[in-house]
């Protein structure tokens, strides 16, 4: 049972590939749902709710995306809402996988993937923050280009701004090696001119600042990602527009939250 692999630590990974495979047949994931659902009424501990999303980031990697967003999203809806911050950022990738394969509305999950970010950013929550820089990472080159322009990429703006407020430099250095990553994914996408002057290149103008003060053996790299990206576009060489475009974006980000 699951809450054997709780109590004795058992690696889940064999558990949950059986759980993505079977999902693929639409009547045996309504089976593994109700499974999850009692297992998530009888949870009395974090590793067992963190199991559980586990799970639930298999079933989102294989099974019908609709089924996903109907059947599986309440469950890690009410995961997400736990108070237990291991709990919640458990399901972060899970809520990013949704973003990538879903084929309908995602505003709602849009909405909870704002809410990680605003809560990580007005808390101080670390480990989320990191969680959510590496699920966009991960699955942004998978996105179709309109979640991409439209979302992932001025989150992760949002986020590496905000990350000079950071005054523990152990926690900011972390979160800039992270968007280092990022940034090489997004100048692996389609990038529009507004996407780039709004907030590619302030994004990559934060994260330069970030790198010389916290991880100055990464400085060339950013800098050179911030050339290819500007040789891209004449409108840096005309004004300076884009910094103060993005402040207001980020501004009104924070206080929609």
């Amino acid at each position: 049972t699951l809450n054997q692999y709780a109590q004795q630590y058992l690696q889940v990974e064999p558990l949950t590939e059986t759980f993505a495979e079977l999902s693929q047949t639409r009547s045996v994931l309504h089976i593994l749902v109700n499974v999850l659902n009692t297992a998530l009424r009888e949870a009395t501990n974090p590793h067992m709710k963190g199991i559980i999303a586990k799970i639930c980031k298999g079933l989102c990697d294989c099974a019908d995306p609709q089924d996903i967003v109907t059947h599986v999203m309440p469950i890690l809806t009410r995961l997400a809402n736990d108070p237990d911050v291991f709990v919640q950022t458990s399901t972060v990738i899970s809520f990013a996988v949704m973003l990538q394969r879903s084929s309908g509305s995602v505003s709602s999950i849009r909405e909870q993937l704002d809410k990680f970010i605003s809560e990580s950013v007005s808390s101080d929550v670390h480990v989320m923050m990191c969680e959510l820089i590496e699920s966009f990472t991960l699955v942004l080159p998978l996105c179709n280009p309109d979640i991409q322009r439209d979302f992932l990429i001025p989150r992760l703006a949002t986020i590496g701004v905000s990350n000079s407020a950071i005054t523990n430099k152990t926690k900011r250095r972390d979160i800039t090696e992270r968007l280092i990553l990022a940034y090489k994914s997004i100048l692996c996408c389609y990038m529009t001119t507004d996407t780039i002057e709004h907030y590619i290149v302030p994004g990559l103008q934060a994260l330069l600042t970030d790198t010389q003060e916290v991880v100055p053996e990464k400085q060339q790299t950013v800098d050179l990602m911030l050339r290819e990206v500007m040789s891209k576009t004449a409108m840096a060489s005309k004004d300076q527009r884009p910094s103060n475009v993005f402040g207001s974006k980020v501004s009104g980000f924070f206080k929609k939250k």
